[in-house]
């Protein structure tokens, strides 16, 4: 796992591409239902940073564990995994999104010290301004999740 902060190349549309935020942080929470809202594709898989699942793809990648940054991880079909953070990270999910929302990616032509200065200013305050979760992930657990869009049982609805 190569830890990266850098744009890199393009998303395939082949690789798997993961989110890890706070689950306690009402920003990150909403953007995790903005991206799943205007994600018609399924591109894009969250977790929280707080989960088992979550840690243990931290740990995995190298990635920081302190819940200063999004974290970002991509893995190619052949399993090699790459992961991004701060504001590289924002720009690679709304790259996976496809057209219209990939267009925010050429914002990562704006120098990373900038990006990389307001994010760090947004994520510094983001508690205070947006406020918490309670304590609660907003996100639903995993046994919900695989609950979500399953096909009904035959008979039920004749």
């Amino acid at each position: 796992m190569n830890r990266r902060d850098e744009p890199g190349a393009s998303t395939s549309s082949s690789s798997t591409l993961v989110a890890l935020i706070d689950g306690d942080c009402a920003l990150c929470s909403g953007y995790a239902r903005l991206v799943s809202a205007l994600d018609g594709k399924g591109a894009v898989y969250f977790e929280t940073q707080q989960s088992d699942a979550g840690r243990a793809l931290l740990k995995r990648c190298g990635m920081p564990t302190d819940l200063s940054s999004i974290v970002v991880v991509e893995v190619s079909p052949k399993g090699k995994a790459v992961g991004y953070v701060r504001s590289t990270a924002v720009l690679r999910t709304f790259l996976a999104l496809g057209a219209p929302w990939s267009a925010l990616y050429l914002t990562v032509a704006i120098p990373e010290f900038i990006r990389d200065g307001v994010y760090g200013l947004v994520a510094k305050h983001r508690y205070s301004v947006f406020g918490t979760n309670g304590g609660r992930c907003a996100l639903p657990d995993a046994v919900t999740r695989r609950r979500i869009g399953r096909k009904l049982p035959a008979g039920l609805l004749d």
